[in-house]
């Protein structure tokens, strides 16, 4: 199999930062996009990095632009519109398929693509950065804490502002509508109100979100019942607001380096023992950067499960707690 890795959408705010981070790794990335001359730019700042310009609603054009890839980050949203094609293509050719998504629909779809990926030898992982490498990890390790997990909460908390991409897929994952899992089935619930959850600075009040991590975690762990829930910030935070388009294309890195971000996972036993975790990582968008490129690396050197798989389902929690100088804290 082909072993170069293909970064797509790299002249992206969050696929800017992974091409730094797998160039500074030494991974050689193939930087691709729509825009020829937007990509040459950063590919002269990355030291003269390969380039390739394809569109995504070309099938033959993408299955060509795939030619000789291993691996793709797929980092150009919103991936409810770009990432079926993406995904059929990497399936066809052979390509292992990673995203940085958090919206509900292209877990769905690569669950539902999973036999045919293990069939063409490939992993189809969504959801390589922040939120769901953190939130499954931590969900994985929590549930190992108590005899027959029953229900897990996961409550999200997101340093620092977003980007124009995160808020237009934002819209996405709340245009999703209530979900959560129920005896095993992803069901749309009427009862989900607001919680309260402490990071550490006192209680919080986090709204049910539909996230991926409602199949990521089901993937992992088989916890039948599942809920998300999101800390929104003051100032609107991940909801979509009127003036994307004049929005900054994302954080500075001093913005990005000023604090951390967080995920308690709670679990309820069997016999009613209910425990909870935390995860501390850097934040989002610079755990993006890392975890995107730490789980390509390991596809790339052989390291990878075929079919649809959740970070915690291929590698564990340590995953989580190996990038971003993180770490867990059992709370109680």
């Amino acid at each position: 199999m082909a072993n170069r890795l293909m970064i797509y959408g790299a002249t992206g705010y969050t696929g800017k930062l992974l091409s730094e981070v797998a160039v500074a790794q030494g991974l050689s990335p193939i930087l691709a996009g729509r825009d020829p001359a937007r990509l040459a730019e950063l590919a002269g700042r990355l030291g003269g990095a390969e380039t390739r310009c394809f569109a995504l609603d070309d099938a033959d054009a993408v299955r060509q632009g795939l030619a000789g890839v291993g691996c793709v980050i797929h980092a150009a949203g919103p991936f409810t519109i770009t990432g079926e094609p993406m995904i059929r293509a990497c399936i066809a050719g052979g390509v292992h398929y990673l995203d940085i998504t958090g919206e509900f629909s292209i877990f769905e779809l690569a669950e539902a693509l999973s036999d045919e990926a293990e069939q063409a030898g490939i992993m189809l992982m969504p959801g390589v950065g922040w939120d769901v490498v953190p939130s499954d990890c931590i969900a994985f390790h929590t549930a190992g804490r108590v005899a027959s997990p029953q229900a897990l909460r996961l409550a999200l908390s997101h340093f620092g502002s977003v980007s124009r991409g995160s808020m237009k897929s934002g819209a996405y994952i709340v245009a999703t509508g209530a979900r959560a899992r129920r005896a095993g089935k992803v069901v749309s619930p009427q009862d989900q109100p607001p919680q309260q959850f402490d990071f550490g600075d006192g209680p919080q009040t986090c709204v049910p979100m539909p996230m991926g991590d409602i199949i990521t975690a089901w993937k992992s762990t088989r916890i039948p019942d599942i809920d998300v829930y999101f800390a929104i910030a003051e100032d609107g935070g991940f909801s979509a607001p009127t003036s994307i388009d004049e929005a900054p294309e994302g954080p500075s890195r001093e913005e990005r380096d000023a604090g951390r971000s967080r995920v308690i996972a709670e679990v309820t036993g069997a016999n009613g023992t209910i425990v909870r975790s935390m995860i501390e990582t850097s934040s989002g968008y610079a755990y993006t950067a890392d975890s995107g490129v730490e789980v390509a690396r390991r596809v790339l050197a052989g390291d990878f499960k075929p079919g649809f798989q959740s970070p915690a389902s291929a590698y564990g929690a340590q995953l989580a707690t190996s990038v971003g100088g993180s770490r867990i804290t059992d709370l109680d």
